[in-house]
């Protein structure tokens, strides 16, 4: 997103806010600020639409291409065995601590292929 267009959404976040902490309803606060009604309007339906883009993209799991490298968390319980893999997803891998490293990594691609992880 360009500069001006993020400056612009940050200024009309900060109105929407303001008028919603103003107490007053938006008649009110459009005419106090000398803003047009149907700016109003128009930037708090953009931004609902916004957000709730943003929101549902940050829910759905991304298709992940060959060769990417995925963030994964791996848990320590303090025992030898298994070794417990969190997935991004919030799936899980038990392995033994003592799996070769090419393994797990040939393991982790194939997981990742059949799970879409």
């Amino acid at each position: 997103m360009g500069r001006l267009r993020k400056d612009r959404e940050l200024h009309w976040r900060g109105v929407l806010r303001r008028q919603t902490q103003s107490g007053m309803n938006v008649a009110e606060f459009c005419r106090r600020e000398s803003i047009s009604g149907p700016s109003f309007y128009s930037w708090r339906r953009k931004l609902k639409e916004r957000d709730a883009r943003s929101q549902q993209a940050n829910q759905q799991p991304q298709a992940v291409s060959a060769g990417q490298l995925l963030p994964v968390m791996i848990e320590s319980s303090g025992l030898p065995d298994p070794m417990r893999i969190l997935m991004p997803q919030g799936m899980s891998l038990e392995v033994p601590s003592s799996i070769d490293p090419s393994a797990l990594t040939d393991l982790l691609r194939a997981f990742c292929e059949t799970h879409l992880c």
